[in-house]
């Protein structure tokens, strides 16, 4: 993924990958908003903090990325699905509803964002160029417990032809679980779970275990961020670092032609 400044001091991610394919997904960093501590700076969650700072944040975000209408879920840690149209999206991210218990959202129409919360969790996003098909998840070591993943992939006709990007997420050097979360994942997919020991503590690999039930699903062509959310404090929010803190966001679309 390649980093880019959109003005100033914000700085987000890019698929490259997708970017080819015809859609944007870009997942946000932490700093050029105008929330405080513990929120700082680019909260994207009006759950968490003030309100009124959370709308300028994304109305700045949504701004830089040319976005007018938008879609979000409830993110419930489940594996419900949404399709958006027209219809069910609004004019303005601050004037989005999320729907409810859902954590992925899937779009065929051009220019509808779709819009995913995250702090350490899984931000993915799915496209497929020949079906026009647009999907992205929210996934927790719940999600793929709950297989949110095969689900997704199921709505595309050709798995092989999708083109997936996995964002910023908790990495295995900072995510120890215990022996029923490991079992649960694994019993969530075929793929089974990707996880280290180190001197006797259980650690998930969440992006792994991700990209691996992807590869078992059928995708073949996956774009890794790379980064930890909880390595990196002044580019990314985290809950297991820091407890009480904000929200990144993965914000994809078909772009228009």
């Amino acid at each position: 993924m390649q980093r880019r400044r959109l003005d100033d001091d914000l700085h987000v991610l890019v698929s490259e990958v997708l970017e080819e394919r015809g859609f944007s997904a870009t997942f946000t960093e932490r700093r050029g908003g105008a929330s405080p501590p513990p929120y700082d700076t680019l909260n994207l969650d009006p759950r968490r903090g003030r309100v009124a700072d959370v709308r300028r944040n994304r109305e700045r975000i949504a701004h830089a990325l040319g976005t007018r209408a938008f879609a979000v879920g409830e993110q419930v840690h489940g594996a419900g699905i949404a399709r958006v149209g027209e219809k069910r999206a609004t004019p303005g991210w601050d004037g989005a509803p999320p729907l409810p218990g859902v954590d992925a959202l899937e779009a065929t129409h051009p220019g509808l964002a779709l819009g995913i919360l995250t702090a350490d969790c899984l931000p993915i996003a799915l496209g497929s160029a020949r079906q026009g098909l647009l999907s992205v998840a929210h996934a927790g070591w719940r999600g793929l417990a709950a297989g949110i993943l095969g689900a997704a992939v199921a709505s595309f006709d050709a798995p092989g032809g999708v083109v997936a990007a996995i964002g910023p997420a908790i990495g295995p050097c900072h995510y120890e679980v215990g022996h029923d979360v490991a079992l649960a994942v694994a019993a969530g997919s075929d793929a089974g779970a990707v996880t280290e020991r180190r001197g006797g503590r259980l650690f998930l690999d969440l992006p792994g275990t991700a990209a691996r039930i992807l590869r078992a699903a059928g995708v073949r062509t996956i774009d890794r961020a790379g980064e930890c959310t909880a390595c990196e404090p002044d580019r990314f929010f985290s809950h297991r670092r820091d407890g009480e803190t904000g929200r990144q966001a993965l914000i994809a679309m078909r772009v228009p032609r």
